[in-house]
């Protein structure tokens, strides 16, 4: 018959357990915090690509014209059907 462990051991294999979980957690969370630079920066790109493409229709007339004669020429984007909302 095997000697069954003694409390310490028990409490000291507990603790290593718990160790593996905060651990575990703790990387989630630091995912987690890179997720959100990551986002900030896809956030900053897209703005600073918006803005280019709004500094450049400025400068060149010709495109902002353009872009006048096809919003009237295909309308605004109409809704669709499913789109209206339900009374």
């Amino acid at each position: 018959m095997s000697e069954q462990p003694d409390r310490y051991e028990l409490r000291a294999r507990q603790l290593r357990i718990l160790a593996d979980l905060h651990r575990k957690r703790a990387d989630e969370l630091d995912k987690a915090a890179e997720m959100t630079l990551v986002s900030r920066s896809m956030r900053r790109l897209a703005d600073l690509l918006t803005e280019a493409e709004t500094r450049e229709l400025a400068e060149h007339p010709d495109l902002a014209e353009l872009n006048v004669q096809l919003e009237s020429f295909y309308g605004e984007a109409r809704a669709r059907p499913d789109d209206e909302p339900t009374a």
